[in-house]
């Protein structure tokens, strides 16, 4: 079954939250694993869809208090996304934006911001969809939230540990379950999989990285406590049981390296093996996996034989659920109903550049 996730205003990727306090956005900004980043909105506009939104942009900005965020001593930068057809850049829009962040500071504080494009402390997002500018500050920083700071070896053709949870909520994995990644690569699945299982948050290797800390738009204080208290469930002893294989030593070795850095090297058992080859097929309930695609081998009849090879074993296996990413829907489908496996779900995502799917896989 292919599904749409709804996104605000068409705008693909987003998400629109509201939190009941500041220590609920808190603790959201240090646990949820699946996004990353997040922006502080200060407000939504409609603007022109001609050349005169720019002047409609620098009001809208200009009019949003957000002189009160900023001081002599922090540096600020602005972007834009833009989404749509319009007779204007998104440099035009990022500059029109600054100029009004400055003009405000200037005109109703009496001090003019420092601009740094580079490593700003406060980043003002200024982004266009159609006739509409979101504007709010950005909370997590330059780099997306994806990059956990565990990963020492990096695969040529890795998965962003958010896509690898994406995998892992769609399957629905729990305490009780036995999941076994047959391609691990550089082992995103199984590092993300053990994090998810003993409470591990997806922000824990950088807590001291997010970018409000440096310009307190959120209490430093009240970000400390909730850490903490998070920090104090993660359940290290939690009986769990992951596994973890592929054919290549180099990949394999990388893989165990990034799950000591990431701190569950003792929660996986990691497989030198080619998937037919996997022992514990028989004791497995979950299966999830990044196969390679012929984009990714740069040979479409390896990846073919990947993709069979992989439903094979989800077929002989005790598993019922197969999450999994692939470029190709109807392959996927036509390969598992011959084997008698049905197609659950198929979500539309973003596999860096490359658009995949996202499937869930079940057994009849």
């Amino acid at each position: 079954m292919e599904e749409k996730i709804p996104t605000p205003f068409s705008f693909s990727g987003r998400v629109l939250a509201t939190f009941k306090g500041e220590r609920e956005l808190l603790k959201v900004l240090y646990t949820n694993p699946l996004y990353h980043k997040a922006s502080l909105l200060l407000g939504i506009f409609t603007i022109p869809t001609n050349r005169n939104a720019l002047d409609a942009i620098y009001e809208a900005v200009f009019n949003s208090k957000i002189e009160g965020l900023l001081s002599p001593s922090i540096s600020f930068g602005a972007r834009c996304v833009r989404k749509g057809f319009h007779p204007f850049t998104s440099q035009e829009v990022a500059a029109y934006a600054g100029a009004a962040v400055i003009d405000a500071c200037r005109i109703k504080r009496g001090f003019r911001p420092k601009v740094y494009l580079d490593d700003p402390d406060l980043i003002v997002n200024a982004d266009v969809v159609q006739d509409r500018l979101l504007l709010g500050v950005e909370l997590v920083g330059q780099e997306g939230l994806h990059h956990r700071r565990w990963r020492i070896y990096s695969h040529p053709a890795g998965l962003k540990s958010t896509l690898a949870n994406a995998l892992l909520f769609v399957a629905g994995l729990s305490l009780k379950d036995i999941l076994w990644d047959p391609m691990c690569g550089s082992g995103t699945i199984p590092i993300e999989a053990a994090h998810r299982l003993i409470g591990l948050p997806a922000g824990f290797f950088r807590k001291n990285e997010f970018l409000f800390l440096r310009n307190s738009i959120l209490s430093s204080t009240l970000w400390d406590q909730t850490t903490k208290e998070v920090d104090s469930l993660i359940n290290w002893d939690a009986p769990i049981t992951i596994y973890a294989s592929d054919h290549s030593p180099k990949h394999l070795s990388g893989a165990i390296a990034n799950a000591q850095k990431a701190l569950v090297v003792e929660k996986i058992n990691f497989f030198k093996c080619d998937v037919s080859e996997f022992p514990h097929k028989e004791s497995i309930t979950l299966m999830a996996a990044n196969p390679p695609y012929g984009v990714r081998l740069g040979s479409p009849h390896k990846a073919e034989n990947a993709i069979k090879k992989a439903l094979i074993s989800f077929a002989e296996s005790s598993a019922t659920v197969f999450t999994l990413l692939y470029p190709e829907l109807e392959r996927v489908e036509s390969e598992a109903k011959k084997l008698g496996i049905r197609l659950d779900k198929a979500l539309n995502v973003y596999n860096g550049n490359l658009r995949v799917w996202l499937v869930r896989l079940a057994k009849n």
